[in-house]
């Protein structure tokens, strides 16, 4: 065999063309077609009987070792494929259920896939039965029609077959599989393990994460029952992708639980899973944790009302939303609880901002704080939380309102800048002198029982003057020194977040500076409860007119209205005695003008003899 190349003289012979196989005869010398570039091979026909019994006998000996590799690469998935099939029945059931698409509909409308896979059976546990060891009512005769209502139905009845080859013992082995198979609505096994491709439970184990791995039953319709309730230990997935928490996985809250130890937890009520689980929240979030021990939804967990809130009820239990999500109308937790009071704020001025989009518009949060959320107090003015936003209000209103501050002090914000017939209050607050902190409840009710201040009595359900008067001097004997100051206030919270905007406030003024003025007939003496709220006691209007509330609400007066009348009687004497100095003095110089001007003109010595 010799290498030729195009333009090239040749001789006699048959030239093959390299590069695409054509075949060039010469019959005498002739010059190759192509360039430099085209290769040629002319084969001796004495090559030809050399070569050919060669390679003959070279195929020979390459046959067996090509098989042989050919059986080791294919080989073991044709006798997997055997074994799937390896009975004549399994494979005249796979002759219709092989077919992809293939299903059922039951009588109510839920359909099943009938499709089967040979591929379902690798590695599957099941891998040595054939199609009846689990559908025992059927065979190649035998055929059942539809006689299920329903998937559900069909579910459960394969399910018997479970029970043939895993006895109770082992089913119930597990006290959590125990409580989910033998509740009154338990799902099938194949709900959890699959009907055809099933796996050694620590096979899976081994592949799926932690998280995964807990989805694969807390994904189901799951429940618990504690004392006659029921909670649902379904979690939806996709709320768990979506939350602020998706990069953690269940054992990071769940500490005492993994793929292999699921402790069996004892609850009395399905609130106190709740109150459990927010344990798991301050580990993380321990500044958040001390806010809200501060707040009056701890003081009334902690004093044994279970239905006040902690974490999962304002932010959820596994779907929790971003921050951003609470600072909306429709995030806005509080509402779940307090609905007619966010009612309220809805129709406000700030709700109608906040719903049209205003940003910088408050919501709940802004003035009662996210954690610490304080007890409300109609007896307290919340200036100091308007003015965190309205911080040149105080210098506005200088120029309308005389003392101003005098008034920001004594009434509150809500009184005029909530328009309508709503009523209003003066609330007498006692609290303590050195740190402002209201008197107790139980102090109070420890003054009312002393035999001082028992003389006194009280008049239809109302504390009168001398009684009043009579709690106060005991409280200051019994503790540090007391205060009592004096605010005008609505009478209900609700009515409170009913705010308009400005030029819709009240700005009459003989709404309180009138003698009959009705923002004054009612008045209340304010102390904290056991909980933190307010407690009320009401007190007859005659006391704000009386001496023996002169001592100790010597801060609150509002000019033509609940006068003290020893005040007036006072001031009517200063007034008359000061009128009354120089009307005196002018008579009496004029009475004696004469004597003086005599004396004057007598001079010394004159008018005496010698």
């Amino acid at each position: 065999m010799f290498k030729f190349h195009g333009g090239q003289t040749v001789a006699k012979g048959t030239y093959w063309n390299l590069s695409n196989g054509e075949r060039i005869d010469a019959n005498r010398n002739s010059e190759l077609p192509g360039s430099d570039a085209t290769s040629y091979v002319k084969l001796p026909v004495a090559g030809v009987f050399i070569a050919g019994p060669l390679a003959g006998l070279l195929f020979t000996f390459v046959i067996p070792f090509l098989f042989l590799f050919v059986t080791l690469v294919f080989l073991p998935r044709t006798i997997h494929a055997s074994e799937a099939v390896k009975s004549d029945e399994a494979t005249a059931c796979l002759g219709c259920h092989a077919t992809p698409g293939m299903t059922k509909t039951f009588k109510d409308k839920s359909t099943l896939d009938l499709h089967v896979s040979e591929s379902h059976f690798k590695n599957t546990v099941h891998g040595f039965l054939t199609c009846t060891g689990c559908h025992s009512d059927v065979s190649l005769n035998t055929h059942p029609a539809s006689q299920y209502a329903s998937k559900k139905e069909f579910m459960l009845h394969v399910a018997g077959a479970c029970k043939t080859c895993h006895a109770p013992e082992q089913l119930t082995a597990n006290p959590i599989h125990q409580k989910a198979i033998t509740k009154a609505n338990a799902p099938p096994c194949s709900e959890c393990h699959g009907s055809h491709a099933i796996r050694k439970v620590p096979t899976q184990k081994e592949k799926l994460t932690t998280t995964q791995y807990c989805l694969t039953c807390h994904q189901q319709q799951l429940n618990l029952s504690i004392n006659g309730e029921t909670l649902s230990l379904m979690i939806n997935e996709a709320g768990l992708r979506k939350s602020v928490h998706m990069g953690h996985g269940c054992t990071d809250c769940h500490i005492s639980f993994s793929k292999d130890v699921h402790p069996n937890r004892q609850f009395s009520s399905i609130r106190e899973v709740s109150i459990a689980g927010a344990e798991a929240c301050r580990r993380c979030h321990s500044d958040k944790a001390a806010q809200h021990r501060g707040s009056i939804h701890f003081d009334l967990l902690s004093k044994g009302n279970r239905n006040a809130p902690v974490c999962s009820d304002c932010h959820g239990a596994h779907a929790v939303g971003r921050k951003a999500l609470a600072q909306t109308m429709e995030g806005v937790p509080c509402k779940k609880c307090h609905s007619e009071i966010f009612g309220a704020y809805e129709a406000s001025v700030h709700g109608k901002a906040k719903t049209n989009g205003g940003s910088k518009a408050p919501i709940c949060s802004s003035c009662h704080f996210a954690h610490d959320v304080k007890a409300a107090q109609a007896s307290r003015s919340p200036k100091d939380v308007c003015l965190g936003c309205h911080a040149k209000v105080l210098a506005a209103h200088k120029e309308w309102l005389p003392n101003a501050g005098a008034h920001f002090d004594s009434v509150s914000c809500t009184v005029c800048h909530v328009s309508g017939e709503y009523k209003r209050t003066i609330y007498l607050r006692l609290t303590d002198g050195a740190s402002g902190d209201m008197v107790t409840d139980s102090a109070m009710q420890g003054a009312m029982k002393d035999p001082a201040t028992k003389t006194a009595g009280s008049t239809n359900n109302h504390l009168d003057p001398e009684h009043l008067w009579g709690i106060y001097q005991e409280l200051n004997a019994r503790e540090q020194k007391v205060k009592m100051s004096g605010t005008v206030g609505l009478s209900d919270s609700l009515h409170a977040h009913y705010l308009v905007p400005k030029g819709s406030a009240v700005r009459q003024c003989e709404w309180c500076h009138t003698a009959d003025s009705e923002f004054f007939s009612t008045i209340s003496l304010t102390v904290k409860g056991k909980d933190g709220r307010e407690t009320f006691y009401n007190v007859d209007s005659a006391a704000m007119g009386s001496l023996f509330a002169m001592l100790p609400l010597n801060q609150f007066y509002a000019i033509g209205s609940m006068r003290q009348q020893a005040f007036d009687v006072m001031g009517a004497v200063m007034i008359m005695g000061g009128l009354a100095v120089p009307v005196l003095h002018g008579t009496i110089r004029m009475l004696t003008a004469r004597v003086r001007r005599a004396r004057q003109h007598a001079g010394p010595g004159r008018g005496t003899r010698p």
